[in-house]
């Protein structure tokens, strides 16, 4: 029977599987998402691949773990911002820095380059990935209601919107335009977007 490390099981799973996911971040980054196996993820870590199986049956099951890893704290870094600034121009610009900072960071990078990459990803994951996203869209719906979204879907289209100004904003980063610049201009674009010019 394996060794339990940790002051229980859960303590123990929650390690293991905290392991198995930076594990497979290294290798993800140093030969690709296709070049790994389970069973090589497995060996980094001192497992059995049938032991890993019991954490992770799939690839696309570490992706996701790896992206609510990244994902619980942006979430509660935007709510946090919104419930400090209110429904305000100043609430949306800093929810907007949070999200920009967190696309551009180079371990977001790395998380979307393995997600692309990896072949498995089962339609329940990928709902999964939609619901997270959606989860922290709606930390805008009190600053979308105060800039006149008259109802649910009239908010959802803002609320795509900014996201799709985010995305941009990212990508112009990423191209070599100052961020300071680009976020200036997120900035102004998302306020008329969200009424609240």
């Amino acid at each position: 029977m394996p060794r339990i490390t940790g002051a229980n099981i859960a303590e123990h799973v929650a390690a293991q599987e905290a392991a198995v996911v930076e594990a497979a971040q290294r290798l993800f980054a140093e030969r690709g998402v296709a070049a790994v196996s389970l069973g090589d993820i497995a060996a980094e870590v001192g497992l059995g691949r049938t032991s890993l199986y019991r954490y992770f049956p799939t690839k696309g099951h570490i992706l996701q773990v790896w992206f609510d890893r990244e994902m619980d704290p942006l979430l509660a870094r935007a709510q946090a911002v919104v419930d400090e600034l209110g429904p305000t121009a100043a609430g949306l610009h800093a929810w907007l820095d949070v999200q920009l900072d967190f696309v551009t960071d180079e371990a977001h990078g790395a998380l979307v380059d393995a997600s692309a990459a990896a072949p498995e990803l089962s339609p329940e994951i990928v709902a999964h990935f939609g619901q997270r996203h959606r989860e922290l869209y709606a930390t805008l719906g009190d600053i979308l209601r105060a800039g006149g979204a008259r109802t649910p879907e009239e908010a959802r289209v803002r609320a795509l919107l900014v996201a799709g100004l985010v995305r941009s904003s990212a990508d112009l980063v990423a191209n070599g335009v100052p961020a300071s610049v680009v976020r200036e201009e997120l900035h102004r674009a998302a306020t008329a977007v969200a009424g609240l010019d």
